[in-house]
């Protein structure tokens, strides 16, 4: 059975989850990202009602994939919150878990008193994926050179 909790919860699983996050979207986006500097990232993750926090789907006690609520992304200080860093394990894509930890972020952004919400895509298949969950494309943008898609969801 696949559920959702905070990392805040698990935060031993945290090494997995940077695995999950080099094999899902590193290699190819941000080659150049120390790993010891994502699990680094992810220990300030361990929150539950103050951001940054994360999502982990978990099947059974094994972590299959994660997702983010940030101030910031990197890029735009002038929106926020973000979603980000939505990764599922490849062995566990196309079968709902991504759309689940989207939907778990975006309670808790709205139960932290959010009314929007936004995230920025490098892969050009990505925004499709969003629109269908009602994510809206607002333009394009760039972070670290890469082009990128930016997006928004009312919540």
């Amino acid at each position: 059975m696949i559920t959702i909790e905070l990392l805040k919860n698990h935060p031993d699983s945290i090494p997995r989850l940077v695995d999950i996050w080099h094999e899902g979207s590193a290699t190819t986006w941000l080659p150049d990202v120390c790993l010891n500097r994502v699990q680094e990232q992810l220990h300030e993750h361990l929150n539950e009602n103050s951001l940054p926090l994360t999502f982990v789907a978990f099947d059974g006690i094994t972590p299959i994939g994660m997702c983010s609520l940030r101030v910031n992304d990197g890029i735009r200080a002038d929106l926020s919150p973000w979603l980000g860093s939505l990764v599922v394990d490849l062995n566990y894509q196309k079968k709902g878990i991504g759309k689940m930890l989207v939907e778990a972020t975006k309670n808790k952004a709205k139960e932290l008193g959010f009314t929007q919400l936004y995230l920025f895509a490098f892969d050009p298949t990505t925004p499709n994926y969003y629109e269908r969950l009602g994510w809206i494309i607002m333009g394009m943008d760039k972070f670290k050179e890469h082009p990128m898609t930016l997006m928004s969801v009312t919540l």
